[in-house]
C-alpha cells in the first residue's frame, strides 16, 4: 500500500492528476502485484487455521507500514501515533490469544448448512444495509472520511474472508482425496471472493489517495481484523462453547484496538495545519528579511567621470547608514 501511496504522491505533483491517473502508473501496478502475492499467502493460511486467528496475525504490518511511510514517503509520525499503534498491536494480540485455536476444513455440504443459519442470514442482511447506507452517504455528500472508506473495505472483507476460507478448505480437502469440486459452491464462493477483493482495492486506494498511510494502514488493520473475527463467529461458529473469560478478553482486545485507532487519527489535521501555517510564516519572514537586507546594502554604480565629491555624495545617499 505504501508503494501505491508513493504513486499517488507522484501523480498529484504531475500534470496528469485526474481522478484515475494512477491506473496509468507502473509503480501503482507494482504495488498491486505485491498486494496480490501477500493475499495469496493469506488465502493459503485460511485453509489451515480459523479465520479469527489468521486475520490478526498481520499485526507486524502496522508497525512496518508506519516506518516505511515515514522513511520513504516523508509522512510525519507523532508520539501519539506510536501509542495508538502500540494499543492496536496489544489489542490484536489479545484477539489472537483468546480466539479459537481449533482449525477446521468444512466440506461443501457443511458450508451449505452454515449458509442456512438464521444468525448468519441476519448478520449478512445487516452488513448489506450498512454497506448500502455508507455508500449512499459517500456518493450523496461527497464525503472523504477515512472511516467511511475503510468500513466499506471491512464489510466487503468479511465476505472475502468467508469465501476465502471456504474455497481454501475445499481445495485442501480435494488434494487430500475428498473431491469437493463436483459441487457448485466452491466456484460461486471463488467468484464472490474475487469480486469483493477487487472492490476492496478500489475503496482502499481512494482512502490512500486522500489520507496518510500512517492513518489508513492501522485503521484498516483494526477494522478488517474485527470484521474477519465476526465472520468466523457468525458463519464458522469459531467461538461456540468458549468461556466468559475468553469472550471478555476478546472484547477487551477490541476496545484496545479502538483506542489505538482514535489515538492515531485524532487531531492529525490540526497538526498538519499548524505545520503549514508555521512554514508559511517562515517563508514570509525569510522573504521580508531578504528584501530589507538587499535594500539596505544596495550600492548604485559610480560613473568613472564623476568627481570624488560627487561619488562620495552619491555613495552617502545610496547607503543610508549614519554613524553615531
Amino acid at each position: 500500500m505504501n508503494v501505491q501511496k508513493y504513486s499517488h504522491n507522484q501523480i498529484s505533483m504531475s500534470e496528469d492528476a485526474d481522478g484515475k491517473g494512477y491506473l496509468k502508473s507502473k509503480v501503482w501496478w507494482f504495488g498491486i502485484v505485491l498486494m496480490v502475492f501477500g493475499e495469496i499467502g493469506n488465502f493459503s493460511a485460511y485453509g489451515f487455521a480459523p479465520a479469527s486467528l489468521v486475520a490478526p496475525l498481520g499485526t507486524t504490518t502496522v508497525i512496518a507500514n508506519a516506518i516505511i511511510a515515514v522513511v520513504f514517503l516523508g509522512e510525519k509520525i507523532r508520539a501519539q501515533d506510536l501509542f495508538g499503534i502500540s494499543m492496536a498491536v496489544v489489542g490484536a494480540f489479545l484477539l489472537v490469544t483468546f480466539s479459537s485455536k481449533e482449525g477446521s476444513e468444512p466440506t461443501a455440504k457443511q458450508l451449505v448448512s452454515y449458509l442456512k443459519q438464521w444468525s448468519f442470514i441476519l448478520y449478512l442482511l445487516l452488513e448489506i444495509l450498512l454497506f448500502c447506507g455508507l455508500l449512499y452517504l459517500q456518493n450523496r455528500y461527497r464525503l472523504e472520511n477515512v472511516f467511511i472508506y475503510l468500513l466499506l473495505v471491512a464489510l466487503l472483507g468479511s465476505v472475502t474472508v468467508i469465501c476465502a476460507k471456504g474455497v481454501s478448505s475445499m481445495i485442501n480437502l480435494t488434494f487430500a482425496g475428498m473431491n469437493q469440486m463436483d459441487h457448485a459452491l466452491p466456484y460461486i464462493m471463488f467468484i464472490l471472493m474475487v469480486v469483493t477483493a477487487v472492490a476492496q482495492v478500489r475503496f482502499l486506494n481512494i482512502a490512500m489517495k486522500h489520507h496518510d498511510a500512517t492513518v489508513v494502514v492501522p485503521t484498516n488493520f483494526v477494522f478488517f481484523t474485527i470484521s474477519a473475527i465476526l465472520s468466523g463467529i457468525m458463519f464458522y461458529r469459531e467461538f461456540y462453547g468458549l468461556s466468559f473469560l475468553v469472550i471478555f478478553m476478546f472484547c477487551f482486545g477490541c476496545f484496545l484496538s479502538f483506542v489505538g485507532v482514535y489515538s492515531i487519527t485524532s487531531q492529525r489535521h490540526i497538526v498538519d495545519d499548524v505545520d503549514k501555517t508555521s512554514q508559511s510564516h517562515k517563508d514570509i519572514m525569510a522573504g521580508f528579511l531578504s528584501t530589507s537586507t538587499s535594500k539596505l546594502f544596495r550600492v548604485q554604480p559610480i560613473s568613472p567621470t564623476s568627481s570624488g565629491s560627487q561619488a562620495g555624495k552619491s555613495s552617502s545617499e545610496t547607503i543610508p547608514l549614519k554613524a553615531k
